[in-house]
């Protein structure tokens, strides 16, 4: 793939980050620069995945998004009722992938059962998208008025993707010891690669997965994926880290307030072992699995995200300053920092 058509991107921003896997994101980039489509454009165009140990960092232009945004308010000039119709059809989506989640065995699926699993993921995400994105795009008054469903509807599909995703582990897990690899290089196959193998083609080398697993980077571009590995992945994060010698961050405001306190960088909230009350959360993309450590924090600061994001919504519950979208957080800060959180502001600063 030519690297061309990304460098000519000088204003890449992160919008996810989490524990999905490589699998997961190899469909993912194809829903999102081909398949799904908003007033007759794909999504994004190009997308940059990161993967390192389990944790995707998912990276797109600005102005991409930007026209993704423009798009969204065509579809809301041309039809009024489409900001009532969408959390209808996003909650009834969710209760379809509920439904199938509920009644089918990961480990006893077959090849035909699993196709329908990502189609109905499909189905799924461009409501998901919608509602995600296009409040941010909204006009104060349309927002205003239709901000309560559209939250309402993205608290009520909070947990699809990470239940889709531990029914995905559970899936290749039995896949991995039927084929002698274990569950993480499993999830370290592209989309077309476990499809071959459930066809009866061999997988991957099983160092090859497992590379990927530590340390990659998919390219995605009008529905084609170029996979890079080793020390390559450190050219393609060239393209999209800006300059990190900063003691100063900015991002969106997503719940006003100031707060004082000691970083406490989190990946997986799962594998924590210090944070006291009072420590400011800091992490790519929050999920349902944070709270305990939301409960306890003074302020969230993440990397990605916008106003109907998780750590957004969960904000403004607890009320807790809390500053998104900065992109780099995780970069910049360093555990142990004492940072001042300045969401008047939208401005995270180094203190010591």
């Amino acid at each position: 793939m030519n690297l061309s058509d990304f460098k000519k991107h000088k204003d890449w921003v992160k919008v996810w980050s989490g524990r999905w896997s490589l699998h997961f994101d190899s469909h993912i980039g194809n829903d999102w620069s081909k398949n799904l489509t908003i007033a007759g454009k794909p999504v994004f165009p190009h997308v940059i995945y990161f993967y390192t140990n389990g944790i995707t960092d998912c990276w797109v232009s600005q102005l991409e998004k930007d026209d993704l945004g423009e798009r969204f308010n065509s579809l809301v000039r041309d039809n009024p009722a489409y900001l009532e119709e969408l959390p209808k059809t996003f909650r009834s989506l969710a209760d379809t992938v509920t439904a199938f989640l509920n009644s089918h065995d990961p480990k006893k699926i077959t090849p035909s059962e699993f196709r329908e699993y990502w189609n109905l993921i499909s189905k799924y995400y461009l409501p998901h998208l919608s509602v995600k994105y296009i409040v941010d795009y909204l006009s104060p008054e349309i927002l205003e008025k239709h901000l309560p469903a559209l939250e309402g509807a993205r608290l009520y599909a909070e947990p699809i993707f990470r239940n889709t995703e531990n029914f995905l582990e559970a899936f290749v897990e039995r896949i991995g010891k039927a084929a002698g690899y274990t569950k993480e290089m499993i999830l370290a196959t592209l989309a077309g690669e476990l499809d071959s193998h459930l066809e009866g083609k061999p997988l991957p080398e099983k160092s090859e997965l497992q590379n990927r697993y530590n340390r990659s980077a998919l390219l995605v571009k009008e529905g084609g994926q170029e996979l890079v590995g080793g020390d390559e992945v450190g050219a393609i994060e060239a393209i999209v880290h800006p300059r990190l010698d900063t003691s100063e961050i900015k991002g969106q405001i997503a719940y006003k307030g100031k707060a004082k306190g000691k970083v406490r960088i989190v990946v997986n909230p799962r594998e924590v072992s210090v944070f006291d009350k009072g420590d400011i959360l800091v992490t790519g993309m929050t999920r349902p699995e944070f709270l305990p450590l939301m409960e306890k924090a003074a302020a969230f600061v993440t990397d990605a995200g916008g106003i109907l994001s998780h750590a957004a919504i969960v904000a403004r519950e607890m009320r807790k300053p809390c500053v998104i979208g900065t992109h780099v957080a995780t970069k910049v800060l360093k555990d142990g920092d004492v940072v001042e959180v300045d969401a008047d502001k939208g401005i995270v600063k180094i203190m010591k």
